[in-house]
């Protein structure tokens, strides 16, 4: 039986914690918690936000420009029908004129909104991540720069959208 050193006495006395061995797998196991966290409440959260966004805006910009084409259909059709229905001119001429400013109104709406662009901004960002998370580290494959560079990455895809 062979009698402890006194560096053995003193690793045993700290706790694993003192083990180098132990504490790198210790790190280790942290940046594995880390990064599926971070995959999971901060990164998969700001994906679904950005790809909502996307299918919102553009719903909402085929909504205003179908509603706007109807409404200047029907002014089309309010002013032929004026043309042919000689006593009631005027009045289908009001309805032509009213259903244009409306129509007009509507498109005004989508473009002071920019639906079109907040959908490309939307779907430019999720791309964005879709394409860092196919490079970007899993749990089981972890090292310090690789989760540095793969952190700041998607902290500017989210700060700045590309």
């Amino acid at each position: 039986m062979t009698v402890p050193t006194e560096v053995e006495r003193q690793n045993a006395a700290a706790g694993p914690a003192a083990d180098p061995v132990a504490a790198k797998g210790t790190v280790k196991q942290r940046q594995a918690q880390f990064v599926e966290a971070y995959l999971r409440h901060r990164f998969t959260d700001r994906l679904d936000h950005f790809e909502r966004g996307r299918k919102r805006y553009s719903s909402a910009r085929t909504w205003t420009v179908a509603i706007a084409a109807a409404l200047f259909i029907a002014a089309a059709a309010a002013a032929a029908v004026g043309m042919a229905d000689g006593p009631r001119r005027a009045l289908w001429g009001f309805a032509a004129t009213t259903l244009a400013a409306l129509a007009t109104a509507v498109s005004l709406y989508e473009a002071t909104f920019g639906f079109r662009r907040l959908a490309r901004e939307n779907a430019t960002t999720s791309v964005a991540l879709q394409r860092l998370a196919v490079d970007g580290p899993t749990p089981d494959d972890v090292d310090d720069e690789r989760l540095v560079a793969f952190v700041t990455e998607v902290e500017s895809v989210l700060r700045y959208g590309r």
